[in-house]
């Protein structure tokens, strides 16, 4: 059944006129926030529910009825076979190509399973893509957080990082200024066959490839780029819950390392825990802790922790990274100790400091 015939259809059930239009792209992300809102799923604008139905290149074509016309009962029967029609629905194709028609319908998809409560795993036999879906790849989350600067175009992004990786990739556009890159595991090869077969190993090499995409990108566009990256998958099968561990991985990066512009997530699971512990506990235990908080705000005191922290409490280290002599290095501990009781040089000590810091970077920025 097509679509006018599903709507005359649900016209001639419930009685009421359903109006047929077409909103610009630009115009639906403003109503929506982002691209959250999918196949189905009611939107609110002024004295009308717009219920999306399909989308192009350009459009997303809604039906339109005003509030009160409806009852839940009839609100969900359609939300119902809207979801179930979008099924039989490809998305117009247009100039921009076949694969770039592919990727944004993939993109809306996913960023769809993301949102969920119960997200899908598995990729739908519908979307074009999933031909391409079942061989493992390596997948980034790359995000411009200057919402601001003039959009990167797919094709631009798509040609340069192909440059760079070479063919076996597929730049997918998740919502505004944020990608997904699936590069193919069979590319990186060459990088493996440089370094031992470890866990370490391929850790250190995703790294590297990560700083080698955001110099790359960093020297094309004016913003602020942060990226992420995660272990070798097959995305046909996990594509979704790797999408939010990546998402997840760049807030939680952003926020606890603000200097930083690579996010990587098994540098991050102390952060993710603090992160996940209720506002309500994390304000209690940092009261029971007593530690002034106003020595996080000082700059020097700040950095002096973070990098000793990030070099595995070596002291000697630390005064070589901060460039300062040994005895200044310790004359600032004991200050902390002074003000804290908590002497940083003592692993106990050093553990609760660090926990505190946490503490205090998320719920600062909340």
């Amino acid at each position: 059944m097509n679509m006018v015939d599903l709507r005359l259809k649900i016209e001639n059930i419930v009685g009421v006129q359903l109006i047929e239009n077409s909103i610009p792209w630009s115009h639906w992300q403003e109503l929506t926030s982002s691209m959250d809102r999918w196949i189905g799923t009611p939107v609110r604008n002024n004295n009308m529910i717009l219920l999306p139905w399909s989308y192009s290149e350009e459009y997303v074509n809604v039906w339109g009825i005003k509030p009160g016309s409806l009852s839940e009962p009839e609100s969900k029967l359609i939300e119902l076979l809207l979801q179930t029609a979008a099924n039989q629905i490809r998305p117009v194709k247009s100039e921009r190509g076949d694969e770039e028609s592919a990727v944004l319908e993939l993109g809306a998809w996913l960023q769809q399973q993301i949102k969920n409560e119960t997200p899908q795993e598995e990729i739908p036999d519908t979307l074009t893509l999933k031909s391409r879906l079942s061989t493992r790849s390596v997948p980034f989350l790359l995000d411009c957080e200057n919402r601001s600067k003039p959009n990167i175009q797919y094709q631009k992004l798509n040609k340069l990082l192909k440059s760079y990786f070479g063919g076996d990739l597929l730049l997918v556009p998740i919502q505004d200024q944020e990608w997904l890159i699936l590069v193919g595991e069979g590319q990186l090869e060459d990088l493996r066959l440089e370094r031992q077969e470890s866990r370490e190993a391929e850790r250190t090499m995703l790294y590297d490839l990560c700083q080698g995409v955001h110099e790359l990108i960093a020297n094309e566009w004016v913003g602020n780029f942060h990226i992420s990256v995660a272990p070798p998958m097959v995305p046909e099968q996990s594509l979704t819950g790797t999408a939010r561990v990546l998402r997840e991985t760049l807030l939680i990066g952003k926020m606890f390392n603000v200097s930083q512009h690579i996010h990587l997530p098994w540098e991050l699971y102390l952060e993710r825990l603090i992160y996940s512990i209720p506002d309500k506990q994390r304000k209690q235990f940092m009261e029971r802790m007593g530690i002034g908080m106003s020595i996080f705000n000082d700059s020097e005191t700040l950095a002096t922790l973070e990098t000793f922290f990030q070099l595995d409490c070596n002291v000697s280290e630390t005064a070589k990274r901060l460039y300062i002599h040994r005895n200044t290095l310790l004359y600032r501990m004991d200050k902390i100790k002074h003000e804290t009781g908590l002497d940083v040089r003592s692993f106990k000590d050093a553990v609760l400091v660090k926990l505190t810091l946490l503490l205090y970077k998320v719920t600062k920025r909340k």
